[in-house]
């Protein structure tokens, strides 16, 4: 991995061939202290994980894609779970074919590289299971 700080709460980041996205995402984050975030990126690919949510059942259906794929847009947030960063990331990625799929992103390979920009918050958002949903979610205290 490779990065530079473009601002005082921006960041680039260029992942190389072989890094695991979701698991360099969160090393990052803990080496730098970041709490919470926005992610942004493009690039490629290989035997991607993604997965649907059900919420009627509370369940994730996972799909492997075998082969290299584009990665047409990544999307996700960090916030805290258990004192460390959480990485949720959505994905769209597309085949040779210019077939697309897309989900939340379980696992997946850089095939190439991927490029990420960073956008880290001033913020210390924590994120809690909620039993109704089944999921993590954001843990804000103003409601409308």
């Amino acid at each position: 991995m490779f990065y530079s700080k473009v601002s005082i709460d921006k960041y680039l980041i260029r992942l190389v061939k072989g890094e695991e996205i979701n698991g360099a995402i969160k090393k990052f984050c803990e080496k730098l202290k970041i709490k919470n975030a926005e992610i942004l990126g493009i690039g490629s690919i290989e035997n991607p994980t993604l997965a649907h949510y059900r919420v009627d059942i509370k369940k994730y259906k996972e799909k492997i894609f075998n082969g290299i794929f584009e990665l047409t847009s990544l999307i996700g947030n960090v916030a805290i779970f258990e004192e460390k960063p959480l990485v949720h990331i959505h994905v769209a990625i597309s085949d040779e074919e210019m077939r697309s799929f897309g989900g939340h992103l379980v696992k997946g390979c850089v095939s190439a590289t991927v490029e990420i920009v960073l956008n880290a918050f001033d913020s210390k958002h924590t994120k809690s299971y909620d039993k109704e949903i089944g999921l993590k979610l954001w843990k804000l205290q103003k409601k409308l």
